[in-house]
């Protein structure tokens, strides 16, 4: 109702007073047909108010071209519109402007500040078509160098400068799109990119994306515009297949209405090639690439972040805060140039909750001084305190280790754990000295018997890789190929995909991977191992593949792929546990129960498992041999002691196990 008002409003402003001109037009309607120049005239002389109007009504491009459809059918005559509709004067005055403003927001990129307003104020230059893209950039860099920043600031800025209506940024996540079955939700979400209020797509992770998709965004660029292999509708906000002739507003190809498309990436863009083809690299004039911080700027941002601190301090909690210097230099030496100011951050928000604490604890508390000295110290009413600002890393890794200590055997895996933990902060070392890092691969094989703890030291992994740094969340996701294998045509793509979004930022792992190839026939299997290993390559930085199973099928499983083997450069194979480690193992899953064995037992329980070995039986040499005797055990005492209620409840003795003897 608003949006039929707004018109009826803007063709009264436009014709002045549309109810008096229709009037007109019925009465000499011969008249204004003979004098259909002096109309078009008219209504060319009106242009300005109509694009003066546009502010305040904020209507979208395709929203407009509606607009002047149904004026020229009402009216009966044709509306010359300009080549670009720019909202607002875009004089080089306004884009110094926000250039100025870019560069006074984003610290240590002022080149790169450069390049992007020069990038958005092109097509006011040479011009564009409103029912094509304004224009396409490459925007590069490495992470934590303000991407993202940059584009949502120019955004907000041309709104604030009157060149767009809306300072929004539709985010086109291509990482979302991998398989060919996603069709129908990647085109929903392109067609709302295109023909929402914001002036600007920004689309990332592409490197991931399914390249049907890519190739459309490739067209888009180099036409302007989407053909569309099939019909489709848009009803009750959703993008939908026409399967009727009868259906209107048929949408067959999807135009770039005017937006401009920001295409962020890590790699230069002469390696792109392999994504999107030469003729789109060359097709892209403003290619803007950042730089990482350099002291000075960084300098900079850290004096930012303490005077924001004291700022908060002053009006949230009414302290006055010092800052000694060696709180500078902790920042300095905790920053990450690849995470950029993420790095930074969460330290001094710790600082501030820790101050919030303080202030709730102490009445009358009106100045508050911080320095680092080993840690953050807090001074106030002449005491001092330590904050509590660790992220409990170091913590966590000591858990870690206890429990590695704990593991029985598995010497050769624990050594390899500890070997990789090692290469991975020599090469954070490396890289914060302008050093060249040297990355091997993370994803492993674990191949042995069922029970040789494959599943224990998975868990550790996702642990240990989410303390150093590797990882972001650091969750383990157990499956079989049940998880990954959809059941008809078309449904394991999308499945195995779930699995693999389901454990970004942590470890997926597969149990008895070898099930997943059953041979050349099995489609299903096939294209479940095909899904793993492109996005094993798409998400290198931020998961950890671990295949398990028997080291005779696990061989053969990697034959299935020929991107397998070079993928899983570690093989760790977990060797049987010897009659000994199955009685310290017999002594841990006890005392987890609440239970001490007699040690007159060791001898005895060590014999039964070095016979039991000697069968070379495959499931002789696991855990669970040695904690399903225990559990037998348990329930053997049980009776033992209903027998003999004087006897000690939380000791297992000899009789309770039953070695074979019976």
């Amino acid at each position: 109702m608003a949006k039929h008002e707004d018109k009826e409003k803007m063709m009264e402003e436009i014709f002045n007073k549309r109810r008096s001109f229709s009037n007109i037009y019925n009465d000499s309607l011969d008249v204004i047909k003979n004098s259909e120049s002096e109309l078009n005239a008219l209504l060319m002389e009106n242009q300005k108010n109509l694009e003066e109007l546009t502010k305040n009504f904020n209507y979208s491009d395709v929203e407009l071209n509606s607009l002047k459809k149904e004026i020229e059918k009402d009216f009966g005559v044709s509306i010359e519109s300009p080549e670009t509709v720019v909202i607002g004067k875009a004089s080089k005055e306004i884009f110094d402007s926000i250039e100025k403003d870019m560069k006074d927001a984003i610290v240590g990129q002022d080149p790169a500040c450069e390049a992007l307003v020069t990038a958005f104020r092109r097509p006011y230059v040479i011009g564009s078509d409103p029912v094509k893209t304004r224009n396409s950039i490459i925007l590069y860099g490495s992470n934590g160098t303000s991407r993202h920043l940059m584009v949502t600031t120019i955004a907000s800025l041309l709104k604030k400068y009157g060149l767009s209506v809306s300072p929004e940024v539709y985010t086109l996540d291509m990482s979302r799109y991998q398989s060919s079955s996603q069709e129908i939700l990647f085109l929903q979400d392109l067609y709302v990119s295109l023909n929402g209020k914001n002036p600007v797509v920004l689309i990332e992770n592409f490197e991931e994306a399914s390249p049907i998709y890519n190739r459309m965004l490739s067209e888009l660029v180099l036409d302007g515009k989407v053909v569309l292999s099939k019909r489709y509708t848009f009803a009750n906000n959703q993008l939908q297949e026409a399967t009727s002739k009868l259906v209107t507003n048929i949408i067959d190809s999807l135009g770039g209405n005017n937006k401009v498309l920001v295409f962020l990436s890590e790699k230069n863009p002469t390696k792109l090639m392999d994504i999107f083809g030469k003729s789109f690299i060359e097709k892209i004039a403003d290619k803007v690439q950042t730089q990482k911080l350099d002291e000075e700027s960084l300098k900079i941002i850290i004096d930012q972040l303490l005077d924001s601190l004291k700022e908060r301090c002053r009006t949230q909690l009414e302290i006055e805060l010092t800052v000694d210097d060696s709180i500078k230099t902790y920042l300095r030496d905790n920053y990450q140039p690849n995470n950029g100011v993420d790095s930074l951050s969460p330290i001094v928000k710790k600082i501030y909750n820790e101050l919030v604490d303080i202030t709730l604890k102490n009445n009358d508390l009106q100045n508050v001084s911080i320095r680092f000295e080993e840690t953050v110290k807090a001074s106030f009413f002449e005491k001092e305190v330590d904050l509590s600002i660790s992220d409990d890393s170091q913590k966590e890794r000591e858990e870690i280790q206890k429990e590695l200590d704990e593991i029985v055997g598995l010497e050769s895996v624990k050594n390899y754990l500890l070997s990789l933990e090692n290469h991975i902060k020599i090469n954070r070392i490396r890289a914060q000295k302008g050093l060249k890092t040297a990355e091997v691969s993370k994803h492993m094989i674990f191949t042995g018997n069922p029970g040789t703890g494959k599943t224990t030291i998975a868990r550790i992994v996702s642990r240990m890789m989410k303390v150093v740094g590797v990882l972001k969340q650091g969750q383990l996701v157990e499956v079989t190929r049940a998880d990954l294998v959809g059941q008809y045509v078309g449904h394991t793509a999308p499945l195995t995909m779930s699995v693999i979004q389901s454990a970004l930022g942590g470890v997926l792992f597969i149990d008895e991977a070898y099930s997943l190839y059953r041979g050349k026939d099995d489609s299903f299997g096939l294209e479940a191992i095909d899904t793993l290993v492109k996005a094993m390559e798409d998400h290198r930085d931020d998961l950890i593949v671990i295949l398990a199973g028997y080291t005779k099928e696990m061989q053969e499983f990697l034959t299935a792929n020929s991107g397998l083997k070079s993928r899983f450069a570690n093989i760790i194979q977990f060797d049987d546990y010897t009659g000994e480690e199955l009685m310290l193992i017999s002594h841990s899953v006890a005392k987890g129960k609440g239970y001490e064995i007699d040690h007159y037992c060791d001898r005895p329980l060590q014999d039964y498992f070095t016979l039991i070995q000697a069968k070379n039986d495959p499931n002789s040499g696991n855990g669970r041999l040695a904690r399903n005797l225990v559990e037998d055990a348990i329930l053997r005492q049980s009776k033992r002691l209903l027998e003999h209620p004087e006897a000690e409840m939380n000791l297992l003795i000899r009789e309770d196990f039953n070695l074979g003897e019976e």
